[in-house]
C-alpha cells in the first residue's frame, strides 16, 4: 500500500516537473504575454488623418515586427479596424510572419493598402489594430494601439454655389435670354380692302372687320406707328377704263380709316398698269403647271408695254381660267400697319401677366414674344414659374422649358421641406429633358447636371456638365469658363485633383474658383500653392471666410499653431458654417483641446 502511494507520488512529482519544465520553455522561447504589445511600435498607418477620396477611405498600413518575435513555429497576426458611433469595421488579418512557412533573417516588413467605404458617423473614429501572437498552440492578444484618427471630408469644403447658413443664397442654373433691345420693337400687319368691279367703293360698304377691330378698339401693349395705303386695280375693261380708279381707292380707303374717329400718320400710294401685284398671285398659283407659269412669267418680266402684255397673255393656253381666278384679287387697296411694341419697353409687363395668370384670363393680346420678355423681367421666382409654365403651353421652345428648370432649381435651392425639394428637382430634370427633346444645347445640359448636384447625383451631374463641355462651340466663351469651373468642382470630389488644376486653368478668377484650386492643390500635398490660391480667394472675398479657412488647414498639416489660431479666427468672424465646421473638422484634430484654438473659433481672440 505504501508502494503504492510512493510510486503515485513519483509520478505526481514527475508530471510537475515536465510541467514546470515547459513553463521555463515557454518563457525562454517567447516574450511574456505584457511585452508582446512591443510588436506594434514599428507599425503606423498613412495618412494618421485619414481622408475622404470620392465615396471611400484610401490608407495604408505599414511597418515591421522586431527580430524577437520571429520565433520558429511562431505566427504574428494582426487585425486591423475602424471603431467608430458604436460599432467597428473590421478591415480584415494580416499576417506578416508565419513561423512555419518562413525563417526569419531580419525584422518581419508589411505594408497594405486599404480602400473602404466612407459611412456616416465616420468623421470620428478610429482606426485601430490589435495584435495575436501565436506559438504552437498558444494565443497571447495584445492591447489594440491607434493608428489614426478620425477621416477628414476636406474634399466636402468644394463649393459648387451650395447654400450655407447665414450665407447669401446663391442663383444657380442658366436662363436663355432673347434680345429685345432691336428685335420685334415693331410689328408689321398687312390687310386688304375689296372693291366693287370698276368702283371706288369697299365690297359690302365696309373695310375688312380685323382693320377696324385693331384701328377702333386697339390692342394691348401696341401702337400704331404708321398707316400706308396702296390702291391697285386689276386687267379687266371695266377695271382700266378710269384711268384714276387706282388711286380713288385708296384716298377712298383713307377717307373711312379718318371717319373711324382717331388720328393716324397715313400715307396713300397706288399703282396702275403694272403688273408686280399679279406676278405674286401668280407666283403662288396652283391652277397651271410650271411650265405653263414660267411661259406667264416670261411674258410679265419682257421689256413689253402694258397693253402688249396684256395682249400676249390672252394668247396664252388657260388664260380665261388663270384671269377668271386672279384678276379679281387685284381689285383692291393694300394696307400696311406698323404697330410699336411698347409692352417691351414697359417695366409693368411682367407684373400684367403675371396678375393675368393668377385671374385665370386669357393671354389676349399678348404674344410669344411679350412672355419671353415678361418672363426675362419678372422677379420674383413664383412669378417666372407661372409665366414659362403659360410659355410651355402656349408656345412649346427650348427657351420655354429650359427657364422653367431653372426656376424650379432655383426654388429647390431654397425649399427647406425635404419631400418638395424632390419634387421640385424631379420637375427640374424632366422639363430639362423636355427642352433637349426639341433641341439639344450646351445651356440645358449644364442646367441638368445643376439638377443632379441638388440630388447629390454626382455621377450623372458629371455627365451632364461633360456634355455640355463638349458642345462648347455653340455658346460664348463666359458660359465655357463658368461650365469648366464646375466641372472642375465635380473632379474634386471624384478625387481628380489634376483634372481639376486643369479645368480651373479656364474658369473665371473668383473667390470660389481661387478656393476650390486651393483644395485641388491641398488634397495633391502641394501646401505652397494651395497657399497661393487660398490668399487669392481672400483677397477678393474677405469677409466669406473660405480662404482663410484653407489657410488654417495648410498651417494645421505644417504644425504651424499661431498661423492656425490667425487664420481660423478670420474665417469664422463672419461665416457660421464654417464656425460651426472648426470643433470637428478633424484636420484640426490636434487643436481640439488647445484653449488657444477653441477661443480663436469662439471669436474671442
Amino acid at each position: 500500500m505504501c508502494n503504492l502511494f510512493v510510486n503515485q507520488m513519483v509520478k505526481s512529482y514527475k508530471v510537475l516537473f515536465f510541467s514546470f519544465l515547459m513553463m521555463l520553455c515557454l518563457s525562454s522561447c517567447s516574450p511574456r504575454i505584457q511585452s508582446i504589445d512591443g510588436m506594434l511600435d514599428g507599425i503606423k498607418a498613412n495618412p494618421e488623418v485619414l481622408i475622404l477620396h470620392r465615396d471611400s477611405v484610401r490608407f495604408t498600413i505599414s511597418g515591421s515586427i522586431p527580430l524577437k518575435f520571429l520565433n520558429k513555429d511562431a505566427r504574428v497576426l494582426l487585425y486591423p479596424e475602424y471603431v467608430y458611433a458604436g460599432t467597428a469595421l473590421r478591415l480584415g488579418e494580416i499576417i506578416p510572419f508565419d513561423g512555419v512557412f518562413n525563417q526569419a533573417v531580419g525584422e518581419a516588413q508589411f505594408s497594405t493598402n486599404y480602400l473602404i467605404p466612407f459611412l456616416p458617423g465616420m468623421e470620428k473614429g478610429e482606426l485601430q489594430i490589435r495584435p495575436v501572437y501565436q506559438l504552437k498552440d498558444k494565443l497571447y492578444t495584445g492591447s489594440a494601439k491607434v493608428l489614426g484618427v478620425g477621416v477628414t471630408t476636406v474634399p466636402l469644403l468644394t463649393r459648387m454655389s451650395q447654400v450655407r447658413s447665414d450665407q447669401p443664397i446663391p442663383d444657380i442654373g442658366v436662363y436663355l435670354t432673347t434680345d429685345f433691345s432691336g428685335i420685334n420693337s415693331t410689328e408689321n400687319r398687312s390687310y386688304e380692302a375689296s372693291f366693287q368691279l370698276g368702283r371706288d367703293r369697299l365690297v359690302g360698304n365696309e373695310m375688312p372687320a380685323a382693320l377696324q377691330n385693331l384701328l377702333q378698339r386697339g390692342e394691348r401693349g401696341k401702337t400704331v406707328r404708321s398707316i400706308r395705303i396702296t390702291g391697285l386695280h386689276s386687267p379687266e375693261t371695266d377695271e382700266t377704263r378710269d384711268h384714276n380708279l387706282a388711286e380713288k381707292r385708296a384716298q377712298s380707303l383713307r377717307l373711312q380709316l379718318e371717319n373711324l374717329g382717331k388720328k393716324y400718320p397715313i400715307e396713300t400710294n397706288f399703282r396702275k398698269n403694272d403688273w408686280f401685284d399679279f406676278r405674286v398671285l401668280l407666283a403662288e398659283y396652283s391652277g397651271i403647271d410650271d411650265k405653263l407659269k414660267e411661259r406667264y412669267i416670261d411674258i410679265l418680266t419682257s421689256s413689253e408695254s402694258y397693253e402688249s402684255k396684256l395682249s400676249s397673255l390672252k394668247r396664252l393656253p388657260q388664260y380665261a381660267k388663270v384671269s377668271k381666278e386672279l384678276f379679281p384679287k387685284l381689285r383692291i387697296a393694300k394696307v400696311s400697319i406698323t404697330l410699336a411694341n411698347n409692352d417691351f419697353t414697359n417695366p409693368e409687363i411682367a407684373a400684367s401677366v403675371y396678375k393675368l395668370l393668377m385671374e385665370g384670363k386669357a393671354m389676349e393680346g399678348f404674344s410669344q414674344e411679350h412672355l419671353i420678355y415678361a418672363g426675362e423681367k419678372a422677379v420674383r421666382l413664383q412669378e417666372k414659374e407661372m409665366i414659362y409654365k403659360k410659355l410651355t403651353e402656349l408656345y412649346p421652345s427650348v427657351l420655354a422649358f429650359n427657364n422653367l428648370g431653372v426656376v424650379y432649381i432655383n426654388q429647390a435651392q431654397r425649399e427647406i421641406n425635404l419631400q418638395k425639394r424632390r419634387a421640385l428637382i424631379s420637375s427640374a430634370i424632366r422639363v430639362f429633358r423636355q427642352a433637349n427633346g426639341i433641341q439639344v444645347t450646351a445651356e440645358v445640359y449644364h442646367n441638368l447636371g445643376r439638377a443632379y448636384l441638388l440630388n447629390d447625383n454626382y455621377f450623372e451631374a458629371y455627365v451632364a456638365i461633360s456634355q455640355a463641355s463638349g458642345m462648347s462651340g455653340s455658346v460664348d466663351r463666359e458660359f465655357v469658363r463658368m461650365n469648366e469651373a464646375l466641372r472642375g468642382a465635380l473632379d474634386i470630389i471624384n478625387g481628380d485633383y489634376r483634372l481639376a488644376l486643369i479645368r480651373f486653368e479656364q474658369a473665371p478668377e473668383n473667390e470660389e474658383n481661387f478656393f476650390n484650386k486651393g483644395l485641388a492643390y491641398f488634397l495633391m500635398s502641394d501646401y505652397a500653392n494651395a497657399v497661393v490660391a487660398f490668399e487669392e480667394s481672400s483677397q477678393l472675398n474677405r469677409t466669406s471666410g473660405y480662404g482663410f479657412y484653407g489657410l488654417a488647414m495648410v498651417a494645421a498639416v505644417n504644425g504651424d499653431r499661431e498661423a492656425v489660431y490667425e487664420y481660423i479666427s478670420r474665417a469664422v468672424q463672419t461665416n457660421e458654417y464654417l464656425r460651426s465646421l472648426a470643433p470637428t473638422d478633424m484636420i484640426f484634430f490636434k487643436f481640439f483641446d488647445d484653449e488657444r484654438y477653441l477661443r480663436a473659433i469662439r471669436g474671442e481672440g
